[in-house]
């Protein structure tokens, strides 16, 4: 039995699928994911009150967040996932090891190859970041 791929590949064009990566099998893809070239990488702060962050975007969608103290205290580390939002938002949840669910919005500067969040919202409660956010650089 042949079964057309085309009535299949609009039923699936036209689903609505909610999760953690905006995905298209190739057959489907106009021109490729074109966002993940533009996210993926290595970001870090710069040591901001006894703390570094790095962030990590991978091609996959999965992000880890590390963050690393001054004082000798072990680094704390997270995983989750990304999606891009737009052409200069991005979206990065989080999952500690102790259950705490975050999510941050993070605005991109091309310019300046940055990554901002001037909020974090903790297990539906929302923090704000400081008066610049928090800062991340793409790193070479």
């Amino acid at each position: 039995m042949t079964v057309s791929r085309l009535p299949l590949a609009l039923i699936f064009a036209a689903t609505t699928l909610t999760g953690c990566a905006s995905w298209l099998p190739s057959s489907l893809s106009f021109g490729g994911d074109e966002s993940n070239s533009t996210w993926v990488g290595e970001y870090q702060s710069a040591p901001e009150m006894g703390l570094t962050t790095h962030l990590s975007l991978k091609g996959d969608h999965t992000a880890t967040t590390t963050y690393e103290y001054t004082n000798g205290d072990p680094s704390l580390k997270e995983n989750g996932n990304w999606q891009a939002l737009s052409d200069t938002q991005l979206q990065v949840n989080m999952t500690s090891h102790h259950g705490l669910n975050s999510e941050r919005i993070y605005t991109f500067d091309p310019s300046k190859q940055q990554l901002t969040a001037t909020e974090e919202t903790v297990n539906g409660q929302k923090y704000h970041l400081g008066t610049n956010g928090l800062v991340l650089t793409k790193q070479d």
